[in-house]
């Protein structure tokens, strides 16, 4: 382990509490004690502990089970973990892309799932309600790619200038992943309102392609064009994360996903948000076939 993970300082006691709340459900239950190896958190179960430890793992940290007493189950932070934190940047990257290289999937999947609905059931709440679902199942693909996104960046960083440079560049990274999901949503509850509009004047499948089509013209999107436009800030994360690595390794110009990343987004279906949040009965979930595998407007 590295020196710096010994060093306690830098680490944020409320960003490592907001993570292990998070992920445990525990709604701010937990409690944090700060000792000499770094920060302690105490958890009900040993399930909820090995929840935080993998979670917290994933973001970047150093954390490990303490040894002690078996009747609590405490989890240590010690630190910060360079090559987690570069693993994570990486995967990040790649969500950036997938989001930024399929710009209207969300609108589609979304009419989609309008237009499935008996034209009784098809109302604004009907609509919202499908809007709220499609942004939580983008939520949980990223999260699972790319580990918890908690919504603040940690009040302190380690004293290494190395590590903290990772640190700041991941959470630059999670605050694109949410501007990215934010913009689906805008696409895909412009197209949802035209859908409903045209489907007044001509079948739903005519109407769903235009819909799609007027989104992605109202917001000047496509998909190389909206790669594009974050192509500077990921390149400059992916930068940032990696001192002295070679100019071959960072991109300077927009990389397309890997293949087969449209085929997988977002999640499958019967994922869903945490703590019981999910789709509501009857209505399937935003995943698998019901968002396209090719590019958007083909297939509807």
């Amino acid at each position: 382990m590295a020196a710096a993970d010994l060093d306690p300082a830098g680490l944020d006691p409320v960003h490592i509490l907001g993570i292990c709340n998070w992920v445990t459900g525990n709604d701010a239950s937990l409690q944090t004690t700060t000792t000499a190896d770094g920060i302690r958190v105490s958890f009900p179960s040993r399930r909820a502990a090995w929840t935080a430890v993998n979670a917290l793992g994933r973001v970047g940290y150093t954390a490990a089970h303490a040894s002690g007493d078996r009747q609590t189950w405490d989890v240590v932070v010690t630190g910060w973990n360079a090559n987690r934190l570069d693993s994570r940047l990486n995967t990040l990257r790649t969500v950036m892309h997938g989001l930024a290289d399929n710009p209207l999937v969300s609108a589609t999947a979304a009419v989609r799932r309008f237009a499935a609905l008996p034209k009784a059931a098809a109302s604004p709440a009907a609509a919202t309600e499908i809007l709220e679902e499609t942004r939580q199942q983008l939520r949980d693909w990223a999260d699972a790619r790319a580990g918890i996104s908690v919504p603040f960046p940690p009040g302190r960083l380690p004293d290494d200038s190395a590590i903290a440079m990772r640190v700041r560049a991941a959470s630059t990274c999670e605050q694109v992943v949410r501007d990215l999901i934010d913009r689906h949503m805008r696409v895909a509850g412009y197209a949802m309102a035209e859908f409903a509009s045209l489907r007044q004047q001509m079948n739903d499948s005519r109407a769903q392609r235009t819909a799609v089509r007027r989104a992605g013209a109202f917001f000047h999107l496509s998909p190389s064009s909206v790669a594009q436009d974050s192509a500077p800030l990921m390149s400059r994360s992916t930068s940032r994360a990696a001192p002295g690595r070679a100019p071959a390794d960072v991109p300077d110009r927009p990389q397309r996903p890997r293949r087969g990343t449209a085929g997988e987004f977002p999640s499958p279906p019967g994922v869903t948000g945490p703590r019981g949040a999910g789709p509501a009965a009857g209505r399937a979930g935003p995943g698998g076939q019901d968002f396209p595998a090719a590019r958007p407007g083909r297939h509807l």
